[in-house]
């Protein structure tokens, strides 16, 4: 969705397992009554999973009543990692592939077992402009600069935006992350998105560094970025974050409901993924950001980041097949449809090691 970002992405570490193989509007408030949903029930000694998907995952619909009327509709799995060993996370970089590609080849790739793929962070044409990190390797810089064009002249900025990671020790996190130059790009986390504010035309002056107070070096293993936070410390920070990652002017469309997708994870550790339809896609009018965090709050998430969302919203179930029906495919009725993906950079792949 904020395909309208013009700066291209550079390419330049329980128990970790490796994904490598051999190889403005005002925001509606959500009704909060929900189709289905609810925290999750802890995983047990012998987790179970969906209908077809492996131990510790589950995979669930849900339809969601919004304030004012109508639904939104959309997908979301839910992992556990600690009850499950080998399910994993794997953020995937690429010169840009469907999300249906992505599952085909992580499958012949021989790293394990795909189970589900959701669309990743924010680009432009198929060059990624958010943070990915895989194994340890920084694969995409979060754009370090960009132009803001709603001042004449138009100003330029350094975007401090959101991403979640899994350490070595298989914890995860969400962050507000720049790549600072400094360090050659390398990640680092801040307490806040710093001094950017879209609300009052605010910029920090310069970019963050290495020496920036309340800066760390942010050492994951796994990362995936695009922003903003929706969900930090339990509590639902997405209209204030939208403004301060600088996201509106930049196609994102925060506080009017969309497709989205999501990623967070819960007190104890579980992994939760989520898509949901918009623009009568199914009859549903999708979340505006503030509506998505209440949703990912409302499945345990502590912390969460939106990913990029509109037509790139796809969520890849079992089989490599699509269970949402993304935005750019004609009609609303997904009976006969041929469904459009679109290419994307980075995804993020939840797979099972064989």
């Amino acid at each position: 969705m904020l395909c309208r970002l013009l700066l291209a992405a550079v390419l330049t570490g329980g128990v970790f397992v490796s994904c490598e193989g051999g190889d403005h509007q005002t925001p509606p408030p959500l009704s909060g009554n929900g189709g289905t949903g609810g925290n999750e029930p802890d995983g047990g000694d012998e987790p179970s999973g969906s209908d077809g998907y492996p131990a510790g995952l589950t995979v669930e619909a849900f339809a969601d009543d919004l304030s004012g009327g109508g639904q939104c509709l959309g997908f979301y799995a839910v992992a556990d990692l600690k009850a499950n060993p080998k399910l994993r996370f794997c953020p995937q970089f690429s010169a840009a592939k469907r999300p249906t590609e992505y599952f085909a080849d992580f499958a012949a790739s021989g790293k394990g077992v795909p189970c589900v793929v959701v669309n990743g962070g924010f680009f432009g044409g198929t060059t990624s402009v958010s943070l990915l990190v895989a194994d340890g390797e920084l694969r995409s810089l979060a754009a370090q600069e960009d132009l803001y064009r709603k001042t004449e002249p138009p100003t330029v900025y350094y975007p401090v935006r959101a991403a979640f990671g899994q350490s070595a020790d298989g914890s995860f996190e969400a962050v507000w992350a720049y790549c600072v130059r400094d360090e050659g790009g390398q990640p680092y986390a801040f307490p806040s998105p710093l001094g950017n504010d879209e609300r009052t035309g605010t910029f920090m002056s310069a970019p963050p560094s290495s020496l920036t107070e309340g800066g760390r070096r942010w050492e994951v293993r796994q990362a995936v970025g695009a922003g903003p936070m929706l969900v930090r410390d339990g509590k639902n920070v997405a209209e204030e974050s939208y403004w301060r990652e600088v996201l509106d002017h930049g196609g994102v469309s925060g506080l009017s409901r969309q497709p989205r997708t999501a990623i967070g994870a819960t007190a104890d550790g579980k992994l939760v993924v989520l898509v949901c339809d918009g623009r009568n896609k199914r009859g549903s009018k999708g979340f505006t950001l503030p509506e998505l965090a209440d949703k990912l709050i409302s499945l345990g998430c502590t912390e969460a980041v939106n990913l990029d969302g509109g037509g790139s919203s796809t969520f890849v179930g079992r089989e490599g097949k699509v269970l949402n029906m993304p935005s750019d495919t004609e009609g609303t009725d997904p009976a006969g449809a041929a469904i459009v993906e679109r290419r994307i950079p980075t995804a993020v792949v939840i797979a099972a090691e064989e």
